[in-house]
């Protein structure tokens, strides 16, 4: 049962190298007479722990490479997102770095940006219309997370998922999770609700959830602060369920530690995406050309198994 854990997937390495072919080291639109390049950021909002690891990352690691860095939060707000996006073209940076808040939502204001030619990267989520998107492997991510809660069930089950905004990771996530869960038909989805990807927001829903299933065994959240959400709903309602998550975060493992309720997590970083979103978009700006347009970073599992040598994030 709860001791029984998956082996976890391996994490291979993802590598950029050969990945453009420069044709030009032309300066942008930002570029200052000393050559200097200025990037615009913008994440989804300020209080997930993924997102601010995203911006800090950006703005450490874009000091590091000589960038002038433009950092937005656009409070999951895809209007305030688009417009920040149209503001980064007026300024005239030489490229966009987006954690979109709605991802089919800033297509417009991502088109906009590449017909003024500035390249968009996508981060996270596969903003539409950008340049290029880097992301984790989602549906990896959601894949292995449901068939370790499964397994920990030994297949058999009432589960619930806690869904999150319309983005693409999300959407991602939640669609491996049902694709793992094909392997096990004693599991039945009881409810798959959509939240806003917080504790604060969770926990309500999962009260919602478990007030209406009193018999429910387990959970899969999108996120780990979801998790945690649906940990409190559990505890308030006296449940004891398993839960399962996506990110690697502290919030998480710290749990997974300590034999609690989320016994696993697919393990992402917030600061490798980042760091490769700038370097594409760096190249992007003095003229490459990607050899490919969706570069997907796997994850791995972190459970009672190997949780004491992984190091969180966030």
């Amino acid at each position: 049962m709860r001791n029984k854990t998956l082996a976890s997937a391996a994490l291979t390495g993802v590598v950029l190298l050969g990945a453009f072919s420069l044709t030009a080291c032309a300066d942008g639109g930002g570029s200052g007479d000393d050559g200097q390049l200025t990037v615009g950021v913008t994440v989804a909002n300020s209080t997930n722990p993924f997102f601010v690891a995203e911006s800090e990352t950006a703005k450490e690691y874009g000091a590091e490479q000589g960038l002038k860095v433009l950092s937005q939060v656009a409070n999951e707000d895809v209007q305030t997102q688009s417009n920040q996006i149209d503001q980064f073209v007026t300024s005239g940076v030489d490229f966009i770095v987006i954690d979109a808040a709605d991802t089919d939502g800033v297509g417009p204001a991502v088109k906009r940006a590449i017909e003024a030619g500035i390249p968009v990267i996508g981060v996270d989520n596969q903003s539409k219309n950008a340049s290029v998107n880097i992301t984790t492997d989602n549906t990896q991510a959601g894949e292995i997370s449901c068939q370790s809660l499964a397994e920990q069930l030994d297949g058999t089950g009432k589960i619930a998922i806690l869904n999150g905004t319309p983005v693409s990771a999300v959407d991602d996530r939640v669609a491996g999770c049902k694709e793992a869960l094909k392997a096990f038909p004693g599991i039945e989805i009881v409810a798959d609700q959509r939240g806003e990807n917080s504790r604060d927001a969770a926990l309500p829903l999962a009260t919602d959830i478990l007030t209406a299933n009193p018999d429910l065994d387990g959970f899969f959240a999108i996120n780990d602060p979801s998790a945690v959400g649906v940990m409190l709903a559990a505890k308030q309602k006296g449940s004891d369920i398993i839960i399962t998550s996506v990110d690697g975060a502290a919030s998480a493992t710290d749990v997974i530690a300590d034999n609690g309720m989320i016994t696993a997590t697919s393990a992402q970083d917030p600061a490798e995406l980042m760091r490769r979103a700038i370097d594409t978009g760096m190249e992007l700006a003095k003229g490459g050309k990607p050899a490919e347009t969706l570069i997907l970073v796997p994850t791995t599992l972190v459970d009672a198994s190997n949780v004491a040598e992984y190091t969180p994030w966030g």
